[in-house]
């Protein structure tokens, strides 16, 4: 059912370091992108990616992992097994940032019905990136999206008093605070 399928699509943090994403999956989860709604049918975003260790391993040290965490994941090794690159083309169109969400989203839901885990990840170094994926001047890095096997539990929990801050119980599971329905609902029209 859909609606499982957008529960268990988390951000997840820890992966199964043992499991690796091969060329076919990576291109597979990009090439779902292909059929996503763009901005005048512009189809201006673009992506990159990398699976191999040795890439990954330059990749992990530029992001900045789960700003409301003091003690920051990935635990023990639990690093990504691979990373897309969701870029704009500016010579396509302009940065449109509902283009680069709509192909993340489908990204990670694509990878989650694999029982791929995903993270959507917006604080990085772009200039380091832009030159690990030697990226030319009109191609502009957005979001980084972080894969693998999850090693991890994520559960949700309706937020009190305002919270928004998701937290950790243990190293073993990550508690999201969602606001409810009535929350996030405004009146229907008439």
């Amino acid at each position: 059912m859909f609606e499982d399928l957008v529960k268990a699509t988390r951000s997840y943090r820890n992966f199964d370091p043992s499991v690796r994403l091969d060329d076919e999956t990576m291109q597979g989860l990009i090439e779902l992108c292909r059929y996503t709604p763009s901005t005048a049918n512009k189809q201006s975003i673009k992506f990159a990616y990398a699976n191999s260790k040795e890439a990954c391993d330059k990749i992990f040290p530029l992001i900045g992992w789960a700003g409301y965490l003091q003690d920051k994941p990935p635990y023990n090794g639990n690093v990504p097994a691979a990373y897309i690159l969701v870029c704009y083309d500016t010579e396509i169109a302009p940065e449109l940032e509902i283009d680069a969400g709509i192909c993340a989203q489908t990204i990670v839901l694509g990878a989650m019905d694999m029982g791929i885990g995903a993270c959507m990840l917006g604080n990085f170094k772009k200039p380091e990136i832009t030159d690990i994926f030697a990226l030319p001047e009109h191609i502009k890095p957005r979001l980084l999206i972080a894969l693998g096997r999850p090693a991890e539990t994520v559960e949700i929990v309706d937020i009190k008093d305002g919270d928004v801050k998701y937290f950790r119980d243990g190293r073993e599971k990550n508690i999201v605070p969602k606001r409810t329905l009535n929350e996030i609902m405004l009146p229907k029209a008439d």
